[in-house]
C-alpha cells in the first residue's frame, strides 16, 4: 500500500499495525550504538510488554490506568510505550533531568503503581522505588539488571500475540506533566482522539514518507516527541535515536548529535529554537552538508536573526515555524519564506492547522477585531481535557465561548496575539511574561529578541526583578550566554538594546552564564534561573 493510501487511525498504537503488516523487516527505529528494531520486532516487542503491563497492573490491582515511563527515547522504551498503549494504559514520562522528589510527587499524584524504567536513569533516582504506591517497576534495557526490579528478561516470557482491550479514541494516551524545577506541576492530560488528530495533520503537512530518516530529539515528556515516535511509526520512516546517557564533556555531545544526524542522513528534524542555536554554535550545523529536506520548530519564539544563520547553514532546507501550547498541541502553522527573513520582525504564527478555530479575547472579554490584541482562545480536535486531579484549575482555562451561539468550549492558552487583516497570527508574549515597568506594560520576550539580534549574543534571559526601593519598582535583568564564553562591556549591549527599545523596556543590569540552563524540552529554564537570582540576590 502506497504512503497516501494509508489509513487514519483512531488510537495512537494502531499506527504500528500496518508498517509492522506490510513492511516487517524495514527498520523502525536506529540507535545510535547501532541497535536497530524492525517494525517486526517492534510489534512482537511491544505486544509482549502489553502483556507484562496487564498482568503487572492485576496484580497491582490498581484502578487507576497510568503507567510511569522513566527513560530517554530509546528502541526499548519505544517498544514499552506501545505496550503500554495496547495494554489500554495511558502512559505518564517522567524527566528524567527533575529532581526526585519533584518525580515522587508526580507519581503520587498520578497514582502510578506501574512504572517502565530505563537503568542508568534509575540509578540516578534510586529514591523512587520507596514510593509507597509503586508495586511494580520493569527495566526497558536488555541485559540490565537493578534492585528491586523486574529485569528486561521479564519481558521475553510474554507472548507475542496481539493484545486485545477495549480501547475507545476518547480514553487518555498520555500524561504530560508542564516543566519547572521545584514542586509538582500540572498533569496534562490528552486523548487517543487529540494525538491521533495532531499526528494525521502532522503526516500531511510534511509529507512524510516511508523514505524518511526522522533524527529524535525530544524526551518523552515534551510534546514533540509524539511527532518524533508516532509520525515516524505512521509513515514507515526511520527514527534515529541518541544515546543520551554516554557521558560526553563540553561540546563534544552536541558535536555527536550533529556527526549522527550528518552520517544517518536524516531528512527531517523537529526541536525549539534554542536547541537549533546550539546546534550551530556548538555541535557546527551547517559546517558539512546534510541530507535535511525539511525542519520545524516549536516552543517558544526563533529570534529572526538567528534563524536567519539557520536558514544560511541548511540552504534548501524548508523550515517551518508550528506553535501551540501543551494543552492544545500544534494549532498554528507559518512556513518560513524569504521574505521573513529580510527584517528582525518576528516571525508570524500563521494560520490554524485543520479542525482548529481560534478567536483572540481583549481584557474587557470582548471579541477583538483584526489589528487588536487579545489573549488567544482556541478549540479544536487536539485540546487536552483537562489537568489530571485537578478541575478547578482545569476550569479556569477551559471556559465556554459567549460569542457562539451553539455551545462551544475553549481553552484559553495565556499567549496574546494580533491578527491582521490577512487572517496571520502574530504572537505577542505570554501573559505571565507582561510586566509593569514605571507603568507601562513590558513583555519579556521583545527585551530578549533585541538582545539575541546582537551578533555575539547566543542566548538569552530577562527576568523580572523586585527593586529595593519601591518607588523604583520592578526592574528587568538580563541573563546572556555568548558562543565563545566571554563577557560583553554591559554599556555596548545596552547601546545595542536602545537602538531597538524604549527607554522604559531597557534592562537594569546584565549578567554573562557560561552556559544557559535549559529545561529537558530544550527551553531556558526560567524558573531555575529566577531561583538562582533570588540566592544570589540575598547571599
Amino acid at each position: 500500500m502506497s504512503d497516501s493510501a494509508r489509513t487514519v487511525s483512531r488510537l495512537l498504537h494502531e499506527y504500528l499495525a500496518e508498517p509492522a503488516r506490510e513492511t516487517p523487516d524495514a527498520v523502525a527505529v536506529r540507535h545510535e550504538d547501532g541497535t536497530t528494531l524492525t517494525f517486526g520486532e517492534l510489534e512482537a516487542l511491544s505486544n509482549r510488554w502489553a502483556h507484562h503491563l496487564v498482568d503487572a497492573k492485576s496484580a497491582a490491582r490498581n484502578e487507576r490506568p497510568y503507567v510511569g515511563v522513566l527513560a530517554t527515547v530509546t528502541p526499548w522504551s519505544i517498544a514499552a510505550v506501545f505496550g503500554a498503549l495496547k495494554a489500554g494504559y495511558a502512559y505518564v514520562p517522567l524527566d528524567e533531568r527533575s529532581p526526585t522528589a519533584r518525580l515522587r510527587g508526580i507519581v503520587d499524584q498520578a497514582g502510578i503503581d506501574v512504572l517502565i524504567a530505563e537503568p542508568a536513569v534509575l540509578d540516578r533516582h534510586r529514591e523512587i522505588l520507596d514510593a509507597p504506591g509503586l508495586e511494580c517497576v520493569t527495566l526497558c534495557a536488555p541485559g540490565a539488571t537493578h534492585t528491586g526490579t523486574h529485569g528486561f528478561d521479564v519481558i521475553a516470557k510474554h507472548s507475542a500475540a496481539p493484545m486485545h482491550r477495549r480501547v475507545v479514541d476518547e480514553d487518555l494516551a498520555y500524561v504530560l506533566y508542564t516543566s519547572g524545577s521545584t514542586g509538582v506541576p500540572k498533569g496534562i492530560m490528552l486523548t487517543h482522539r487529540a494525538a491521533c488528530a495532531f499526528v494525521d495533520w502532522m503526516r500531511k503537512e510534511f509529507e512524510l514518507t516511508a523514505d524518511d530518516v526522522v533524527m529524535s530529539r525530544a524526551p518523552f515528556r515534551f510534546d514533540l516527541s509524539v511527532f518524533d515516535v508516532f509520525d515516524t511509526i505512521a509513515a514507515g520512516a526511520t527514527l534515529i535515536t541518541f544515546d543520551w546517557e554516554r557521558n560526553r564533556p563540553g561540546d563534544a555531545r552536541h558535536r555527536a548529535y550533529v556527526d549522527l544526524l550528518t552520517a544517518s542522513r536524516a531528512s527531517i528534524l523537529y526541536t525549539t529554537p534554542s536547541t537549533f542555536v546550539t546546534l550551530m554554535n556548538r555541535g557546527g550545523l551547517g559546517e558539512s552538508p546534510t541530507a535535511l529536506r525539511t525542519v520545524m520548530y516549536a516552543g517558544e519564539p526563533f529570534p529572526t536573526p538567528q534563524l536567519r544563520s539557520l536558514a544560511a547553514a541548511l540552504p534548501g532546507v524548508r523550515i517551518a515555524n508550528i506553535y501551540g501550547p501543551t494543552e492544545t498541541n500544534i494549532i498554528t502553522c507559518q512556513w518560513v519564506r524569504e521574505h521573513h527573513l529580510r527584517t528582525d520582525a518576528p516571525i508570524p504564527l500563521g494560520v490554524e492547522v485543520d479542525n482548529v478555530e481560534i478567536i483572540l479575547v481583549d481584557e474587557s472579554g470582548r471579541l477583538c477585531g483584526p489589528g487588536e490584541l487579545g489573549e488567544l482562545w482556541c478549540r479544536g480536535a487536539t485540546n487536552t481535557i483537562g489537568y489530571l486531579g485537578e478541575p478547578d484549575k482545569t476550569a479556569q482555562q477551559s471556559v465556554l465561548s459567549p460569542f457562539h451561539a451553539a455551545p462551544a468550549r475553549f481553552w484559553r492558552t495565556g499567549d496574546h496575539a494580533v491578527r491582521d487583516h490577512d487572517g496571520i497570527l502574530h504572537y505577542r508574549g505570554r501573559r505571565d511574561h507582561m510586566v509593569k515597568v514605571n507603568g507601562f506594560r513590558v513583555e519579556l520576550g521583545d527585551i530578549e529578541a533585541a538582545a539575541v539580534a546582537h551578533p555575539a549574543v547566543q542566548s538569552c534571559v530577562a527576568l523580572p526583578v523586585p527593586s529595593d526601593d519601591p518607588l523604583l519598582g520592578t526592574r528587568i535583568r538580563v541573563y546572556y550566554t555568548t558562543p565563545d564564553g566571554n563577557p560583553l562591556v554591559a554599556e555596548l549591549l545596552r547601546a545595542h538594546l536602545a537602538d531597538r527599545l524604549p527607554a522604559h523596556m531597557l534592562p537594569d543590569t546584565f549578567r554573562h552564564l557560561d552556559d544557559m540552563p535549559f529545561t529537558s524540552s530544550g527551553k531556558p529554564d526560567r524558573q531555575l534561573l529566577a531561583e538562582l537570582d533570588r540566592e544570589a540576590t540575598h547571599a
